[in-house]
């Protein structure tokens, strides 16, 4: 078990480490990319993307989660049957896209005709996405993530530099569709080389079965939280157009933009769940660390929101994005209900108790979908975002259910002292918005003073053992500098 613990934090860090530099070229990527195009051109991306992957869900059969899950070793043959039904699954998604594109826009009466072939483009990256699984799923079983972290290093400079080259060269939409090709293309090679197996076709109808067992409700998951997002292309897409569609992704991109770098911990968090599944304990505590670093990260984001939201906004990108700083707050707010509930079924599913987080997610998208609907109607696409922060809060003590009685007092108990940075930061923040100041120095200030106020007060409040562990990791490289393999004991 202890291997297991630090595989796991090994992946954490490589993970996390790359993602940090990768926050910061995306952030930049994101910002030209605003500032050249229209909230119109990344709706239509977002419709045009939004059909392609509902399609392909509803194809898909959790084969990575199935064989990740699984306590015995994969074989070679395992792999080759996987591989079959992933194939066949994956042309017949990609054929019906094709034919059925042309009456899919028609749902959405103000986007251009290019949406049919922004659709059928998009459509043969699901190619790429199977072709790369198998080798992907052997590295994340093993929690061998180093070459993983470089080659999405790698994907994602090759995205964002050729995005924003095709939109300085006035490609529009369409530099998202070849920039997502390219690094398909590029992203599957690289992930085949780094672990490479003998690709054939082979089918055993026992081994299918056991893949389907645990793999279809797993991906009735997927449906369910999925279903959450389909309000935003679908009903925002068509009621109200392509620019509100714009303006609500990217404020909830932004709103939840921690959630990438809590991504890569949900991630990791799965095979190592499943690797100490037989002690629910251990299980448990280790998910209270995992929400104590992804809350802090979290809410120290939605205090820096709430307080510096608009200023940042209208300093960075524009004043054309300030119609969206109500969403991207509310994004912020959710975020920590969100990373709660992403948590709790990943824990389920490692438990193998992936039934009963299908039935809490498929009734989070029915509460979501039933209060975001008339919200929408009152609001506008403001109501999306409310339908589902309310929808989050009501659905995370449903999850808690599956842990057992008591489980959210004893998981969610320890972090409760997190609430007291966020309050004070929060305050004293919106105090701060009162000095008056030009515009970019007025978010530098605001945004200084929640982020410093918030990490005093959390050093203060913190458990002794994450204080004694931050202690320890500033202190261990003076060691390492000093020729000593570790620090002393005691």
């Amino acid at each position: 078990m202890i291997e297991f613990h630090v595989r796991a934090k090994q992946g954490v860090k490589l993970l996390m480490g790359r993602q940090v530099f990768l926050q910061f070229l995306t952030f930049g990527g994101g910002v030209i990319l605003a500032r050249i195009l229209n909230p119109t051109h990344f709706g239509l991306y977002v419709i045009a993307t939004s059909l392609v992957t509902t399609f392909a869900m509803f194809g898909d059969f959790g084969l990575a989660p199935s064989f990740i899950q699984r306590k015995k070793e994969l074989t070679d043959h395992d792999l080759r049957v996987g591989f079959t039904l992933q194939q066949i699954i994956t042309t017949v998604v990609v054929v019906g896209l094709f034919a059925a594109a042309p009456a899919l826009t028609r749902l959405y009466p103000k986007a251009p005709p290019e949406t049919v072939w922004l659709v059928r483009t998009l459509a043969f990256n699901l190619y790429l996405t199977s072709w790369r699984t198998m080798s992907a799923l052997q590295m994340e079983r093993q929690m061998r993530y180093d070459r993983l972290a470089w080659i999405e290093v790698i994907e994602t400079l090759s995205y964002q530099s050729l995005t924003v080259g095709l939109a300085i060269a006035g490609y529009g939409v369409w530099s998202f569709v070849w920039a997502t090709l390219a690094r398909g293309v590029l992203g599957t090679l690289l992930v085949f080389l780094a672990s490479p197996w003998r690709v054939r076709l082979a089918f055993d109808g026992e081994i299918a079965r056991e893949i389907l067992r645990f793999g279809i409700p797993f991906q009735l998951q997927n449906i369910a939280t999925q279903a959450c997002g389909w309000i935003i292309p679908f009903l925002v897409g068509t009621l109200i157009g392509p620019q509100a569609v714009g303006y609500l992704m990217w404020a909830t991109s932004n709103g939840r933009k921690p959630l990438v770098l809590v991504d890569n911990m949900i991630r990791v968090a799965f095979p190592h769940f499943s690797r100490i599944q037989d002690d629910r304990a251990e299980v448990e505590r280790t998910l209270t660390r995992y929400l104590t670093f992804s809350l802090i990260a979290s809410t120290l984001w939605f205090a820096v929101i709430a307080v510096a939201g608009e200023p940042l906004v209208t300093w960075i990108y524009t004043d054309k994005w300030a119609p969206a700083s109500t969403a991207l707050k509310i994004a912020a707010a959710l975020l920590s209900f969100d990373i709660i509930s992403c948590f709790v079924t990943v824990t389920l599913n490692s438990l193998n108790l992936v039934r009963f987080g299908t039935r809490i997610l498929v009734l989070r998208a029915f509460v979501y979908n039933a209060l975001s609907i008339p919200l929408v109607l009152v609001m506008g696409f403001n109501g999306v975002a409310l339908g589902y922060l309310l929808g989050c809060i009501l659905i995370v003590p449903c999850l808690f259910q599956g842990l057992g009685s008591g489980a959210l007092k004893r998981v969610l108990g320890p972090t409760a002292w997190i609430l007291v940075p966020t309050t004070v930061s929060t305050g004293i923040g919106w105090l701060a918005l009162q000095v008056r100041l030009p515009v970019g120095a007025h978010a530098i200030l605001l945004v200084a003073v929640t982020t410093f106020v918030y990490l005093a007060a959390a050093w203060l409040c913190a458990p002794l053992w994450l204080t004694a562990g931050l202690r320890s990791n500033l202190h261990r490289p003076r060691f390492a500098a000093a020729g000593t393999a570790k620090p002393p004991l005691g």
